[in-house]
């Protein structure tokens, strides 16, 4: 015999009241070891999306990506990595980087389905959505409504999702970084983790109310 909507919804009280959920910080980020991301939020807002967008060649955004990994690898937080244009360079990086990384190779056309599903795994700490290498035309078709949907997928979630774009394209981002200066050539002969330190990405939005505590 089915129960009724009523025995349903009494049921559903009874649970909440005898298995509360346990309450969740208000803000919650992942460091990431630069200032100007860490000094706005105390690093990546868990549970939300953040943008970086590479305004320019040569902005840093591979250097970033480093930095990440480099500072996840040191507090063993997993990581998921979507490459939409399968342009993901494992030989540049040193290999003690990349023992925490998972590495989905796809196209632009299914790498929003792939990022929805990992998102949804509690056994990753960050999840990196890179669409560098899509044309802001391509990325201006993909209706607000999938973002959103993506950011609700997060919410609940105790990861951080990062997307990098060539151009503003998320627009339920929560905190949005611009990169914007180009590297000159001469700063190719520093070492790269010394670059990465150095970066400043600018905020251009924040939506947190409140300072993210460091989770």
């Amino acid at each position: 015999m089915s129960a009724t909507p009523e025995q349903l919804a009494k049921l559903r009280r009874q649970l909440a009241e005898k298995f509360p959920a346990a309450p969740r910080a208000a803000a919650r980020a992942l460091p990431t070891g630069l200032a100007a991301i860490d000094d706005a939020a105390g690093g990546l807002p868990l549970g939300a999306v953040t943008e970086f967008v590479g305004a320019a060649p040569s902005c840093g955004s591979h250097l970033l990506l480093q930095q990440l990994l480099a500072t996840t690898r040191a507090t063993r937080t997993r990581v998921a990595l979507v490459d939409a244009a399968d342009s993901f360079d494992p030989a540049s990086f040193p290999c003690d980087l990349l023992m925490h990384l998972l590495w989905i190779r796809c196209t632009s056309s299914t790498a929003l389905a792939a990022t929805d599903l990992l998102v949804r795994d509690a056994n990753l700490g960050l999840v990196v959505l890179d669409l560098r290498r899509d044309a802001g035309a391509e990325l201006s078709r993909t209706p607000a409504t999938t973002w959103y949907r993506l950011q609700r997928a997060v919410g609940p979630t105790d990861l951080a999702l990062v997307v990098f774009t060539p151009c503003i394209s998320v627009p339920s981002a929560q905190m949005r970084f611009v990169l914007d200066a180009a590297h000159p050539a001469e700063s190719f002969d520093t070492e790269r983790a010394a670059l990465a330190s150095a970066l400043t990405p600018a905020l251009q939005r924040q939506r947190l109310l409140a300072h993210a505590a460091v989770a």
